[in-house]
């Protein structure tokens, strides 16, 4: 099958290419959309009994979470500002999407909506928009016209929408901050792996495919389903390590085939063929692995799913095909612009085969060693404590 497979991208070996980059144009664009479609809620059960009876007092008499919770500092007292503290409620009131506005000053002054300090008050504010983006822009449009405060007023506007957003915009401006450091460094390190800036840039190539084709998944299943915004981290993380692990099994595969033959095609073929089947067996087992997170009820969980399992299977299509491509493009050339020199002849000597053999020969010594240094590493998690998500999540 794989040597069937490699015949093929050989003969159509720049259609191959051209048809990658044109995937790469239109995931890029259609998976630039994602980042406003994704969630940052998701950690509770659906069916659990609290999450039912929440749905039902919803469904039944409108109870729902306020659209804002703001606290409202006042620079005398809570009493000595009303004036202002009420005029500040009726600016709230008229902002389009708010329905319902509580606080302390307009319902009774009640003290469950009056701090400790008695100079701050509290204001829940509700709206009948529905869905998790037309809230946001509730939200978002009450930050712009009250947040801040006025009248000597400080206003401090929370809230679910509210601190989703702020999750979701930390972890944009993380994910971005992570790949200029990880990139440079990577490419620094594939340079001296594989001896070559051409060589060192294959595995960008199956790593493009694997994280923008994952966006563009992603995105089409935030158009039916949630996905949690969390599942950025796994894409781009699983996305770059699959790549250069997929891309180094195939490059070296054909170097070393390329030391036999001074045929390509034939040695792209035989590249497939072998390290192709490594390639499958490896992303399958990842891929099913990652799919026992679609079973959990939690949406958090399984958008973890959704984008491990689709990062590595685009993944294993990069590497299987566009990588085989480019290769039998380039040939020979995939050696060139060497900084490093490396000798792609196999051999059983050096560091790691006298590593293997020392291994080979004393098995039990070493499976001692190595598990009582994994046991080591892993006894701090004895002191690990499970909890829900709560105020440290917060940026």
């Amino acid at each position: 099958m794989f040597e069937v497979l490699g015949q093929i991208v050989v003969r159509h070996r720049r259609l191959a290419l051209v048809a990658f980059v044109m995937g790469l144009v239109v995931a890029g664009v259609v998976g630039s959309r994602v980042f406003p479609q994704l969630q940052a809620t998701g950690f509770n059960d659906p069916n659990s009994d609290s999450a039912q009876v929440r749905q039902a007092l919803e469904d039944r008499f409108g109870v729902s979470d306020p659209v804002a919770v703001m606290a409202v500092e006042t620079p005398r007292s809570l009493d000595a500002d009303a004036a202002a503290a009420e005029d500040l409620v009726t600016r709230i009131s008229a902002v389009e999407g708010v329905s319902q506005v509580l606080s302390y000053w307009t319902s009774g002054q009640p003290e469950a909506l009056r701090g400790n300090d008695g100079r701050t008050g509290q204001v829940l504010v509700f709206s009948d928009r529905q869905g998790a983006e037309q809230r946001t822009d509730v939200a978002a449009r009450l930050r712009n016209e009250v947040g801040g405060g006025g009248g000597g007023l400080t206003v401090y506007v929370s809230g679910g929408p509210t601190i989703d957003e702020t999750i979701h915009t930390t972890i944009t401006e993380d994910l971005a901050r992570a790949e200029l450091i990880a990139i440079p460094l990577t490419v620094a390190a594939l340079i001296v792996v594989f001896g070559g800036l051409v060589a060192a840039g294959l595995p960008f190539l199956v790593a493009a495919g694997s994280i923008l084709g994952t966006f563009m998944v992603l995105f089409l299943i935030s158009l039916v389903t949630d996905v949690s915004v969390f599942s950025l981290n796994l894409v781009t993380g699983l996305g770059l390590g699959l790549g250069i692990d997929y891309a180094m099994l195939v490059v070296y595969r054909f170097r070393e085939e390329m030391t036999r033959t001074t045929d390509v095609e034939a040695a792209v073929i035989r590249t497939v063929a072998s390290a192709g089947r490594t390639v499958f067996v490896s992303a399958l087992a990842v891929a099913v692995t990652l799919a026992s997170l679609l079973f959990f009820s939690q949406y958090f969980l399984r958008s973890f799913g959704y984008a491990g399992i689709a990062a590595t299977l685009l993944a294993l299509l990069s590497a299987l095909v566009a990588l085989p491509a480019a290769l039998a493009v380039l040939g020979s050339s995939v050696n060139r612009f060497r900084l490093v020199r490396t000798d792609p002849t196999p051999r059983d000597h050096g560091l790691w085969g006298s590593l293997a053999r020392r291994v080979m020969r004393s098995p039990w010594p070493v499976i001692v060693v190595v598990t009582g240094a994994l046991l080591v590493l892993a006894s701090p998690a004895r002191d690990v404590t499970f909890s829900r998500v709560d105020d440290r999540a917060l940026p």
